[in-house]
């Protein structure tokens, strides 16, 4: 059995993806502070909303078989989410026509490191639990 066969681990793996997209687009951002006529972009939560309604449509969180005999689900997984970027201009536009403000950007990239990092924790403690479940009652 995979980590992915588990719904719940599928579910937080697709989130980790969707807070690393993310934070990508807000180092592109950051990387074009001084940019003329740079306008940022952000991918917006409802984006990774959409895509995981989309996949949860299609089975790739519910149950999976992985033998003929085997009742309900898919027999397969989902593929990697693309996400769509939105331009989200920030509060203050400068001369230059550029309206990245750098401020703006590092508290959205500490809360985005923020949701990683709890994603990225129920995932380990997640195995750590699979892990000792598995275990012989001895060990």
């Amino acid at each position: 059995m995979r980590p992915d066969d588990i719904p719940l681990l599928a579910m937080l793996r697709d989130t980790m993806g969707y807070h690393g997209a993310r934070q990508r687009v807000i180092a592109e951002n950051v990387a074009n502070a001084n940019t003329p006529g740079y306008t940022p972009n952000d991918i917006p939560r409802s984006e990774f909303e959409r895509v995981l309604a989309g996949q949860q449509a299609q089975g790739a969180t519910g149950l999976r078989t992985t033998h003929a005999q085997h009742y309900g689900g898919d027999q397969g997984g989902g593929g990697s989410a693309q996400f769509k970027t939105e331009r989200a201009p920030d509060s203050e536009t400068t001369a230059n026509g550029n309206s990245v403000v750098i401020e703006e950007q590092m508290v959205d990239a500490n809360e985005n490191r923020m949701r990683f990092e709890t994603a990225l924790s129920l995932y380990q403690k997640s195995l750590n639990m699979i892990r000792m479940a598995s275990r012989s009652p001895g060990q």
